[in-house]
């Protein structure tokens, strides 16, 4: 189930909670639009947090225990990220999306001793941000192009940094992904910028 601590906690649990209460603040959105599919998909929303955090054990069902395993992160997240094309009400649950399927990825991975949580959720963040940057640039304008720019500029420096072999003075350190992250969500795109910053997290735990 992974590296946990003595209270429980790994990282793939941690990045799986944040991504549910990113979730759930997506889901009381859903309802402040008035429009029923999207309260709908507030509701869905909602039970979906339900499961989680059940798994997680910070909801005590003793008669309902949902387990803590990948494929059911890798289902939810999945539908969270479909979920996107379903209501078109301007509101998204792409990042609650993603970051449970890296919380899946995560726990796949936790049975090798060679794989690193918070770089593996910065890696997904520099390619999440590629990705934007790309639609900023098939949106056209000035200032989307000049955004993605930047933003490719940095998910190079942070994948230059993320990868031992090439020799590049700047560290992976906390304050270094913090700074990457910070700048991206502030200025440049919030769903690239969280996946970064839940890297800086990771780190700060020692994962």
């Amino acid at each position: 189930m992974g590296e946990s601590s003595k209270v429980g906690i790994s990282a793939s649990k941690v990045v799986a909670l944040i991504g549910t209460l990113i979730l759930i603040r997506d889901s009381i959105d859903f309802f402040l639009t008035g429009y029923w599919l999207a309260i709908l998909l507030g509701v869905i929303g909602l039970l979906i947090a339900f499961v989680i955090f059940d798994s997680l054990e910070i909801i005590d069902f003793k008669k309902l225990k949902i387990p803590y395993i990948w494929w059911v992160l890798l289902i939810i997240g999945v539908l969270l990220l479909l979920l996107e094309f379903v209501v078109r009400s301007g509101l998204s649950t792409f990042l609650a999306g993603i970051l449970i399927v890296t919380a899946a990825i995560i726990e796949i991975l936790s049975q090798k001793k060679s794989y690193t949580a918070s770089k593996i959720v910065a890696l997904i963040g520099a390619g999440w941000l590629i990705y934007e940057s790309i639609m900023f640039i098939l949106g056209g304008g000035i200032t989307p192009i000049a955004q993605a720019i930047v933003g490719i500029i940095f998910a190079i420096l942070l994948l230059l940094i993320l990868f031992d072999k090439i020799d590049i003075k700047i560290p992976y350190s906390w304050w270094v992904v913090l700074l990457i992250g910070f700048v991206i969500f502030t200025w440049l795109t919030p769903i690239s910028g969280t996946i970064i910053m839940v890297a800086f997290i990771l780190l700060l735990l020692a994962y």
